[in-house]
């Protein structure tokens, strides 16, 4: 490959990477706003057709009603308050057969199942034949690589983002623990806390898409001292 095709083929592959990021990261926080955490009014008309939309309740009830709602309970790190509250959350699980047990082996929705994958990555098939023809398979290379981050983000990341950082630091393999030491990793912790403390904003943890949308909030007094003794990192 002569140095003209190698610069033609590395500019095609930034620019779709750059298109698959835009895409991805609008992609993950309209999903998470409108599927993950959609409204109860939304959940109710899904579960008049329960065939129809099997895949969004089960992605809503774990991510909204277990993740959000019946963990994490105390604060940002401590997942459950008492063995007592994870043994009634267990119980339900169970009774709800195949999809609980899913659920509990993803360690409650911390790490990301087949079916909230499917949401995340079903809206982005139809964007990568937009690159193909606009960047060529370089370009197309580069947009798969970044498309794949969000999934990536929420089964690997993710559970790290609920753990003081130091700590997380120490726990995580050594390419998880290289990224939450960047200045984007710790914006994604912090990110992720303000979502989990205001749910209707901060959907992201492949950043960007929330502050296109106007749905990105910064943490103000209460919400860095709150950081502060979870052991977040601030700046």
């Amino acid at each position: 490959m002569s140095m003209h095709a190698m610069a033609v083929a590395m500019g095609q592959t930034v620019l779709g990477a750059a298109l698959g990021y835009l895409a991805a990261t609008l992609v993950e926080s309209y999903a998470h706003h409108y599927i993950s955490d959609a409204r109860p009014r939304a959940v109710r008309k899904w579960q008049n057709y329960p065939r129809l939309f099997k895949y969004l309740i089960r992605t809503h009830y774990s991510h909204h009603s277990v993740h959000h709602l019946r963990t994490y309970r105390q604060d940002h790190v401590t997942q459950f308050r008492s063995d007592e509250e994870r043994r009634v959350l267990d119980l339900e699980l169970m009774e709800r057969g195949a999809h609980g047990q899913i659920v509990m082996k993803s360690n409650y929705a911390v790490k990301l199942h087949g079916t909230g994958a499917f949401v995340f990555i079903a809206p982005l098939v139809p964007v990568l034949p937009v690159i193909y023809l606009l960047f060529g398979p370089w370009g197309l290379f580069g947009g798969f690589l970044t498309m794949s981050w969000p999934p990536l983000f929420s089964n690997y990341f993710h559970p790290y983002l609920h753990m003081p950082h130091d700590t997380a630091i120490a726990k995580a393999p050594r390419l998880i623990s290289l990224l939450l030491r960047t200045r984007y990793g710790r914006a994604m912790a912090r990110n992720h806390f303000m979502h989990h403390r205001y749910m209707n904003s901060n959907f992201n943890l492949m950043l960007g898409g929330d502050v296109l949308r106007g749905v990105a909030r910064r943490p103000d007094q209460k919400d860095t001292l709150e950081m502060l003794r979870i052991g977040l990192r601030i700046d």
